[in-house]
């Protein structure tokens, strides 16, 4: 549980820098963002609900993962399957940040800007790796020994 609330508190870290590198483009990176009509980067307030709604979706699916296999309604390895694609999703997602923001006019928006873009799917992929390593193993009951019911057989005579 410990280990929970510790990545939980990293998470909420990462969330705000994200929003913070998100907020702090060059002037280029401002007129891009009012030209694009991006107004839910706008301010600092709406970058940090935009990154903590999308982070929070994720945590969700990602939770609901863990309390399915949890529950024994998926099995492990399907958990483990599903974490295993939404990782790779959002590898793709980092790629394709990495290509955009590389090439053409939002190559010019600013290294902290970059930096948040490249961060957000970045840390989708740290709460969907972390959830695959921390599904719980299904505990299977040990079968009974035949010793101990010939025992109990010899004391109930």
């Amino acid at each position: 549980m410990r280990n929970r609330i510790n990545f939980y508190l990293f998470l909420i870290a990462m969330i705000v820098l994200d929003a913070v590198l998100i907020r702090s483009p060059n002037l280029i990176g401002k007129i891009g963002l009012w030209f694009y009509k991006y107004h839910y980067l706008r301010t600092f307030p709406k970058a940090l609900l935009t990154v903590f709604l999308v982070v929070g979706v994720s945590m969700a699916i990602a939770e609901a993962v863990r309390f399915m296999v949890k529950k024994a309604l998926v099995r492990r390895l399907a958990g483990q399957v599903i974490l295993l694609i939404l990782t790779i999703l959002s590898l793709i997602l980092l790629t394709r940040a990495i290509m955009v923001f590389s090439e053409g006019s939002y190559s010019h928006t600013g290294i902290r800007f970059k930096f948040g873009a490249y961060l957000l799917p970045a840390i989708l992929g740290v709460v969907f790796v972390y959830t695959w390593i921390t599904l719980p193993r299904l505990q299977v009951p040990l079968p009974e020994s035949p010793v101990v019911t010939s025992n109990a057989e010899i004391n109930d005579n």
